[in-house]
């Protein structure tokens, strides 16, 4: 994987590829200056103020109450990224940017993008985490934890994006009222999915952080009347009976192998014979499937992430048929998702 700068020159783009250049040091360099930059020109509300109105660096750091050279090399590398155009001195956000990192927006990532600098600690400590030493465990914060609402926030700026080519892919049983929701967090997957399929309702379960930031924020937007939350710990709390729809989304990457299999049988306890699961999640390559020359570079660092924030592990389809069936479902059909590309959709049904 290497990444492309705009304003590279073909000269750069040439030795790159001929392998004249030294590319591991400008990817270990240029991967933390990508970052740093968007989620610094998140955080500080950059391309906020210069989608209200444009101006020049100095009359940015000035509104702002920012440092002038800091800043206008900030806005320079943003430029240079393509989320900001200049004339006459002044720098307004271009399409793109409007689209993906103004709040505002309803396809804005821009909370999503500021969250990231929450992981650069993460990534730091990988070497520890391959010696033996503990993962981020990112999911036991305290439920006050200020945490929880950047993180579950950013989670839901992702689901608006994604959420009606769910809701349209899953296959929800003809007269559905009751759906679960494992580890739903923000809510959005749920409503989404009840708003299309009346007169369904969903109960969310999720941890105590979790559920308190997706109540606020489903309350905000008028789909809390379709959507309840239920605080707890998957591992252990109740899910009901006669659900006929749970959705498990991106979840199990999160759990140990004995863990999915338990709340699998568990989830099959809560729906009714014939209820659907659909799991959504990122899997590994089908074993003996015939492999590219090398994986996919986004799949195996997200992977990674997920071990480094949880202790766990991306699954193959395999395991997830292996578990499934074990817990009383049929095996699961798959739909690729063209809006969530890394990710699969497994879809099963609870058998009597």
């Amino acid at each position: 994987m290497r990444m492309a700068i705009r304003g590279e020159t073909l000269a750069e783009r040439l030795a790159l590829r001929a392998r004249l250049a030294p590319v591991p040091a400008f990817e270990s360099m240029a991967g933390m200056a990508l970052s740093g930059v968007l989620v610094a020109g998140a955080r500080l509300g950059i391309l906020e103020r210069l989608a209200e109105h444009p101006a020049t660096a100095e009359a940015l750091a000035d509104d702002l109450a920012l440092r002038p050279e800091p800043t206008r090399l900030l806005v320079e590398a943003l430029e240079a990224l393509g989320y900001l155009r200049r004339r006459g001195g002044r720098y307004a956000p271009t399409r793109r940017a409007r689209r993906w990192l103004v709040p505002g927006s309803d396809r804005s990532v821009s909370r999503f993008v500021a969250a990231g600098g929450e992981h650069w600690e993460w990534w730091a400590g990988l070497p520890d985490v391959v010696r033996g030493g503990g993962t981020a465990a990112h999911h036991t914060a305290p439920a006050a934890a200020p945490y929880w609402r950047d993180y579950i926030t950013g989670q839901y700026e992702l689901a608006r994006y994604s959420a009606p080519e769910l809701a349209s892919a899953v296959r929800v049983p003809p007269g559905a009222r009751s759906m679960l929701d494992l580890g739903g967090g923000h809510g959005w997957f749920a409503a989404e999915l009840c708003r299309r399929n009346p007169p369904m309702r969903a109960l969310v379960v999720d941890l105590p952080g979790s559920a308190a930031v997706g109540r606020d924020l489903l309350a905000g937007t008028g789909q809390g009347r379709l959507v309840d939350f239920q605080e707890g710990d998957l591992r252990e709390t109740d899910l009901g009976t006669g659900h006929d729809l749970a959705l498990c989304g991106n979840l199990i990457h999160h759990f140990q192998p004995e863990e999915i299999l338990a709340l699998f049988r568990r989830t099959h306890a809560a729906l009714r014979p014939g209820g659907g699961l659909a799991i959504l999640d990122l899997f590994r390559e089908r074993e003996g499937h015939r492999r590219r020359r090398r994986p996919s570079a986004s799949a195996s660092c997200l992977g990674l992430f997920f071990h480094l924030s949880s202790g766990a592990a991306v699954y193959s389809p395999e395991q997830l048929t292996g578990w499934l069936t074990e817990a009383g479902f049929s095996p699961p059909r798959r739909t690729g998702l063209r809006r969530i590309p890394a990710q699969s959709l497994y879809q099963a049904t609870a058998l009597s």
